[in-house]
């Protein structure tokens, strides 16, 4: 019953963006449809696959690393209230929870790690090898297409910062792209607060989470090829050749300016 439900689900979200679509006849059904048969894949692939529990195991502990020498920290610092042990008894449980020292400090945290993860080469790689998934299986941009991998890892005020230099030479649609891909990540500072609250109620939080995460970034594409589709849509590796063209084009006019 609840697969069914989960299904009927998709469905009116499908059709409700197809409903409110700017120009149903120009919708793209062949990367729509790519799209959620991958989405439905990469489900399949990290929820039915035992050797992914292994996988998810690991991102739990990191998770759970992080959130403990945070907690460790702000307990040095702020002692009971930064999460310390309590020097008298909880008249309720929960109560000496306080989210401004206990689980925004992780948020800082998290954003200090993803900067240095950026600055050692270490995320790149991976963002820019999603970015190739997406493009070679959704036809969209590689700008779009990095915007909206960055998002499964940074929040979507620093994902199109990836793309600033190609940000006024998107299309109507590729930008509802990078808008709806940042709406529908999961940003990498909140993650591990998001997990350390879920912790207790639902088991490898983290995991989930991660899935989510992942599974946002086509999901986002298919919705917004629907809803804001590209009259004059063009193969991504065409607009791709265009856009490096009129990129050589006006470094080469600076250069004469200068």
């Amino acid at each position: 019953m609840q697969a069914l439900q989960s299904a009927l689900g998709v469905v009116a979200i499908i059709a409700i963006a197809f409903v409110i679509s700017e120009n149903r006849r120009a919708v793209p059904w062949r990367p729509v449809i790519t799209g959620l048969a991958l989405t439905f894949a990469l489900a399949l692939l990290m929820l039915k696959i035992p050797q992914t529990e292994i996988a998810f195991g690991w991102i739990n502990r990191a998770v759970e690393a992080v959130a403990a020498a945070t907690r460790a920290g702000t307990a040095f610092v702020f002692g009971y209230v930064g999460g310390g042990a309590l020097p008298f008894d909880p008249k309720t449980p929960g109560s000496d929870f306080i989210l401004a020292f206990q689980a925004l400090p992780v948020v800082l945290v998290m954003s200090v790690l993803s900067s240095l993860l950026f600055y050692w080469r270490i995320l790149p790689p991976i963002v820019r090898g999603f970015s190739w998934a997406l493009e070679r299986t959704l036809d969209v941009g590689g700008a779009a297409g990095l915007s909206t991998a960055a998002n499964i890892f940074v929040g979507q005020v620093e994902a199109p910062l990836f793309i600033r230099p190609y940000l006024e030479k998107l299309s109507r649609s590729e930008m509802f792209i990078v808008m709806t891909g940042g709406m529908a990540g999961i940003a990498g500072t909140v993650f591990v607060l998001y997990a350390t609250i879920l912790a207790d109620a639902i088991p490898n939080a983290a995991g989930h989470i991660a899935v989510c995460s992942v599974l946002g970034a086509p999901a986002a594409i298919v919705i917004s090829l629907l809803m804001v589709p590209d009259p004059d849509r063009r193969p991504a590796r065409r607009r791709q050749a265009e856009r490096k063209r009129h990129h050589g084009r006006d470094r080469a006019r600076h250069r004469r300016g200068a």
